[in-house]
């Protein structure tokens, strides 16, 4: 009975763990949808964004 449950749980964490990588990329609906908040200037701090991407350029 342990060993079930050691198992479902290293299980669970992996799947939970693979899950979580996966969301890590931003898919195209993502994408156009910072393109609108960019072009409104409604980002969440926008002034810490806007220093970033000019450091970065």
């Amino acid at each position: 009975m342990k060993l079930i449950r050691l198992f479902a749980l290293v299980f669970t964490a992996s799947v939970l763990g693979l899950a979580s990588v996966s969301c890590e990329k931003k898919g195209p609906a993502a994408k156009i949808g910072d393109k609108i908040d960019d072009a409104m200037d409604a980002r969440p701090a926008e002034g810490v964004r806007d220093a970033v991407e000019n450091v970065t350029k």
